[in-house]
C-alpha cells in the first residue's frame, strides 16, 4: 500500500472517530474523555498508579462509572495511548471475552487484598477477542493522532499523570 493510500485511510478513520464522538477541531484528550463519557451517559475516572503486572493500563466498569487505569511508570506518550485505546473499547461497546479468566493470582497482583470475586465483578474483563483488540488499537491510535497534545490543552490530565492520582 502506498503512502498516499495510507494517508487517505488514516484521514477517513480520523473523520470517523471525530464525527462519532462529536469532537471539536484539534481536541484535547480531556475532550475525548468527556465525549465518550457523554455518549455512554456515565462518568469516566482516570486512575494513574503503579501497576504490578506487565500491563500499561486497562479499563474497569462498576454499575455507574467507567474507570481507566494507567501505569504511573509508563512514558507520557504511552499513558496517552493507553487512555485512547481504552476509550475506544468503551466507545465501541466491546464486551470482554470472558471475565472469569481473571484468576485469583492476577486479582491479588492488581488489587492486593481485595476479594478476587469482587475484582472479577468490578473489573469485568481481562481481555477482549483479537478483533476487538485490533479495532481498539487502530481507533485509539487514530484518536491519539487527532489530539492537540499541547500542555496548555491538557493541563488537568497532565497533572493527573504526573502526580499519579485520579482525574477527569
Amino acid at each position: 500500500m502506498g503512502a498516499f493510500s495510507l494517508w487517505w485511510m488514516r484521514r477517513r478513520w480520523a473523520r470517523r472517530v471525530r464525527g462519532e464522538l462529536g469532537l471539536p477541531p484539534d481536541p484535547s484528550l480531556q475532550d475525548a474523555i468527556q465525549a465518550v463519557s457523554a455518549r455512554r451517559g456515565r462518568p469516566i475516572r482516570l486512575i494513574v498508579e503503579p501497576l504490578q503486572l506487565r500491563v500499561s493500563g486497562y479499563c474497569a466498569q462498576s454499575e455507574d462509572t467507567d474507570y481507566i487505569y494507567v501505569d504511573a511508570h509508563a512514558s507520557p506518550l504511552l499513558q496517552h495511548q493507553v487512555v485512547c485505546h481504552e476509550l475506544m473499547h468503551l466507545h465501541l461497546g466491546h464486551e470482554p471475552a470472558d471475565h472469569r479468566k481473571i484468576d485469583d493470582e492476577v486479582s491479588r497482583a492488581l488489587f492486593g487484598v481485595m476479594d478476587p470475586d469482587i475484582v472479577r465483578l468490578v473489573l469485568g474483563r481481562d481481555e477482549y477477542d483479537e478483533d476487538a483488540e485490533l479495532e481498539a488499537e487502530i481507533m485509539g491510535t487514530v484518536l491519539l493522532q487527532c489530539l492537540d497534545m499541547s500542555p496548555q490543552r491538557n493541563k488537568a490530565l497532565t497533572a493527573s499523570f504526573e502526580i499519579g492520582g485520579t482525574g477527569v
